[in-house]
């Protein structure tokens, strides 16, 4: 067994590979972090698709707190309170977020460094526990309230004193390293160490590098003017073919089930899977491929401008351009999704499109009518996939 003075000096080594293994881009092995040169390398040929992704909500998808946009939000006005006698006081410090959290003469204050998410619906907090651990704060903010509500997953959490009430614990170097995928999938390009072990994004949010790879090749092959060398090194998700781009985008919005896995279609949180649901949909593209997220989605773009083209998305199939059941006819002027891709609320503050696109009862916005069995196998136990 090693001793102290050893297990220090072997963690660094230990943290690195993990990194190295667990928490890079796809391509890590292909590609150094230098090899990253950062959105605004992308601006000076690419202004337009630059400017419009900048005020997405991939774009905004990781913030320090003190720096989010919605941060004025984040303090409440009066501490909240849970059963039990917790009691959560927020005050905006150094550094970002702290929170008091206090239970039964036990005390402790933490830093919430890092806000996961746009706040187009909700904004988690994370926070660095110590030189091993990460915790995922109890309490969430949503846009919807305009304050703080129970994160996602936490609710049936138990809290037995006030460092299990902060939030749910991930080990930064455990065999499964969550932590480490949120951050790779909330940022762009390879994670580095700082103090502490902490992990330190090398660019904060879903930017250019973590869709079309590393572009130092590509920029200075354009510098060279070596055109055909400047395609080559860069990627572009939109030649794949739908079933390959599925699974592209499922790498952070979770690809499609394969073979043998079990999914509880009845669970609204897995709705939030777009992929998973979107390859259980009937529809093709124009070739025979599987329908997939940029055809319907600009990824350079924010979502709330996709609601106008869904209609002469679906039409482009569906000929005419009217209703093609007479069912459809008395809801002419809604948009197809609404009856065909229900919205899904698996709590109060949130909302997700099923994108498992079909023929709905109003009283299952789950899974579509030609797909609900009759009746279930005897012993058919689903389980749900997995829930960060």
């Amino acid at each position: 067994m090693l001793g102290k003075p050893a297990l220090k000096r072997t963690l660094p080594w230990l943290a690195a590979l993990a990194l190295r293994a667990f928490a890079q881009p796809l391509d890590v092995f292909d590609h150094s972090p230098e090899s990253y040169l950062g959105a605004d390398s992308c601006a000076a040929c690419h202004s337009e698709q630059f400017a419009r992704q900048a005020a997405s909500g991939h774009a905004l998808s990781l913030h320090p707190t003190a720096g989010h946009p919605a941060s004025a939000s984040f303090v409440p006005s009066r501490p909240l309170v849970r059963s039990g006698g917790l009691r959560y006081s927020y005050r905006a410090g150094e550094g970002g977020l702290r929170v008091e959290v206090t239970a039964q003469g036990q005390r402790i204050d933490s830093r919430l460094e890092w806000a996961f998410g746009a706040g187009e619906q909700a904004v988690t907090f994370v926070g660095q526990v110590d030189e091993g651990r990460y915790v995922e704060h109890h309490f969430s903010y949503y846009s919807a309230s305009g304050g703080l509500g129970t994160t996602p997953g936490h609710r049936d959490v138990p809290a037995r004193g006030a460092r299990e009430a902060l939030g749910v614990y991930y080990e930064t170097f455990g065999p499964q390293p969550s932590i480490m995928r949120c951050f790779q999938c909330h940022s762009t390009g390879p994670l580095a160490l700082g103090d502490g072990f902490s992990l330190r994004p090398r660019e904060l949010g879903v930017r250019c590098e973590a869709c079309h790879g590393p572009g130092r090749q590509h920029v200075e092959a354009v510098e060279s003017g070596a055109l055909e060398q400047a395609t080559a090194a860069i990627r572009n998700p939109a030649r794949l073919p739908g079933d390959r781009l599925l699974e592209f985008c499922g790498a952070c919005h979770r690809p499609p089930a394969s073979a043998g896995q079990v999914i509880d279609w009845s669970d609204p949180w897995n709705v939030r899977h777009q992929p998973v649901y979107l390859s259980r949909s009937a529809c093709t593209q124009p070739g025979g491929q599987p329908l997939a997220c940029m055809r319907c989605h600009d990824p350079h773009g924010p979502l709330s401008a996709e609601a106008a083209r869904d209609i002469r998305r679906c039409t482009e199939c569906h000929e005419n351009g009217l209703p093609p059941a007479s069912v459809c006819r008395p809801a002419a002027g809604r948009t197809c999704s609404s009856c065909h891709m229900p919205p899904v609320r698996p709590q109060d503050e949130l909302r997700f499109t099923n994108h498992w696109i079909g023929v709905y009862d109003p009283e299952n916005p789950l899974r579509p009518r030609e797909a609900v069995p009759r009746r279930a196998a005897s012993g058919d136990r689903a389980r749900s996939i997995e829930r960060p």
